[in-house]
């Protein structure tokens, strides 16, 4: 019995990871849990909220570019 059940406790040491990692390495089970979780993290943005969103980035580019436009003016006049 000794060596027969050593034999099988070594089987067992090296099939149960490589099992593992095959069972959790499948594209199928990997991508269902990987979209499970990225909707639970990440839920989509309605319509509404993407064009407040817009809007704003829309605002705060055109107020930096007036800024630049302003302080390009002011040095140009005082330019002698």
């Amino acid at each position: 019995m000794g060596w027969k059940f050593e034999v099988a406790k070594m089987f067992m040491y090296v099939s149960f990871p490589v099992g593992i990692f095959h069972y959790f390495n499948q594209p199928k089970n990997y991508e269902e849990w990987v979209i499970k979780t990225k909707k639970e993290y990440f839920p989509p943005l309605s319509k509404q909220l993407m064009e407040q969103v817009d809007k704003f980035i829309y605002d705060f580019n055109a107020e930096a570019q007036k800024k630049r436009l302003d302080e390009m003016e002011r040095q140009y006049k005082s330019k002698p």
